[in-house]
């Protein structure tokens, strides 16, 4: 599907090991972290360019260019602040569009408001952007220079296509087990480096029963297995949901039944239990039943990313994340936590990922359940997933996270243990004081 989206694209046939000069994207989307340095870099580089033809700069295409402040809202510094100014600045200068701080993550925001759509190549200034494949979308993440250029020309430079590795899904998640315990699951198989530089392909008969804030779970993660991006086969859940919120021209893209790919992965669904990855690495991953065993394991470990764990005990919790943070992962905890409350030991952070989700919530008085159990809810933004903001952990404590990366320092302290799991295993979890299996609660 990724070749075929590219040969479009370029208005030529495309193969995997091609390189491409100049690749045509749709959208490129930026944070508070890498827009303003290139916004700067645009500003030194592309305006000595424009103003020796006597021409005011311009970005490529100013209604698929989107600034979201999202990682350390409401601003945490002056250098924050200074820095989301200068994102308001440039795209009132523009055209552009620039969210409100609060207003959600860069790869929640887009999708809602269907700036996604089939079809498209999309660059964010972000790891995760590959969280926009849920939607038959080619999306890549991007540092500041590629993001600078891109912002110009409208181009991604230098690009080499990636071989494709196929992942076909057939059964029926059980009770308890969800989006987020199969991607876990399928990290734990292939490692983080098991799809180094690929696109990994994700179709099959169970694509009928994941929905679309699933896949975006599913979607979000491939990076952590090394890969390059994701993308969804195209189906009747993703048209109905794309159909009255697409803000651009899409077309769904199908994978040939002759389709060339480097490996193919089946995985049945129905096999699955609910997941648990270890510190310090997402690929460190367990069923819930056979975590003791882990743990046991962990302790004859010498390896620095996968340290020895003498306890399941935990003293903080996060539900939320580009990962976890969206309607039905909420809706999936507050069916663990209703008339329940948080462990008095543990500090539990509650996120929801975009202002429309906590509103909706809200209205729901799902939220309501969070805040009678001890739950510490905060408005829309990164949280404490890369260790900047609100719920940053310290020496010695143990963290299990609904976000996507538990590597040393990721969310604090380098002497903290970061556990990742779905929002029931999180919930339960801080119900109880210690990583609980969820099942249990429902």
């Amino acid at each position: 599907m990724g070749e075929k989206i590219i040969s479009d694209h370029m208005g030529r046939p495309i193969y995997s090991g091609d390189k491409i000069d100049k690749l045509p994207i749709d959208v490129l989307f930026f944070n508070e972290v890498i827009g303003p340095p290139a916004i700067k870099d645009f500003r030194k580089y592309v305006d000595d360019i424009y103003q020796k033809h006597r021409k005011k700069s311009k970005v490529f295409d100013p209604k698929r260019v989107f600034f979201i402040p999202d990682h350390t809202v409401p601003s945490s510094s002056v250098m924050v602040s200074e820095g989301i100014d200068l994102m308001e600045r440039f795209s009132r200068e523009q055209g552009a569009f620039c969210y409100k701080e609060g207003d959600g993550i860069e790869h929640v925001v887009l999708i809602e408001d269907g700036y996604t759509v089939p079809g498209e190549i999309i660059l964010g200034t972000d790891s995760h952007s590959d969280t926009n494949g849920a939607l038959n979308t080619l999306a890549f993440g991007v540092g500041t220079t590629d993001s600078t250029y891109a912002l110009a020309t409208g181009c991604l430079f230098d690009f080499e296509i990636p071989k494709t590795i196929r992942v076909n899904i057939k059964g029926k998640l059980k009770r308890g087990v969800s989006a987020k315990d199969f991607i876990l699951y399928l990290i734990g198989q292939l490692g983080v480096d098991g799809a180094s530089k690929r696109i990994v392909e994700i179709g099959g008969p169970a694509l009928a029963h994941i929905s679309m804030d699933g896949r975006t779970t599913i979607a979000n993660m491939a990076v952590e297995m090394g890969a390059r991006t994701m993308i969804f086969e195209p189906d009747k859940i993703l048209k109905k949901y794309i159909k009255n919120r697409a803000a651009f021209p899409w077309k769904f893209y199908y994978p040939d039944k002759n389709a060339a790919y480097e490996k193919t992965i089946d995985v049945n669904l129905s096999e699955l239990e609910p997941c648990v990855a270890f510190p310090h690495k997402p690929g460190n991953v367990t069923f819930m039943t056979k975590m003791n065993q882990y743990m046991k394991r962990s302790q004859k470990s010498t390896h620095v990313d996968f340290p020895p764990v003498y306890s399941l005990s935990i003293t903080d919790a996060f539900l939320g994340a580009c990962t976890n943070g969206r309607y039905e992962d909420f809706i999936e905890a507050a069916k663990v936590l209703k008339g329940k409350k948080i462990h008095p030991k543990v500090n539990f952070v509650a996120i929801p990922a975009s202002r429309k989700v906590y509103n909706r919530l809200m209205k729901e008085g799902i939220l309501t359940i969070f805040a009678e159990a001890g739950a510490n809810i905060e408005s829309s933004n990164c949280g404490p997933c890369f260790g900047k903001h609100m719920g940053v952990v310290g020496r010695g404590a143990q963290m299990i996270s609904s976000s996507n990366r538990n590597y040393m320092g990721r969310m604090g302290s380098r002497d903290a243990k970061i556990f990742l799991a779905s929002p029931a295993t999180v919930v339960a979890s801080a119900i109880e004081g210690k990583v609980t299996d969820p099942r249990k609660y429902l």
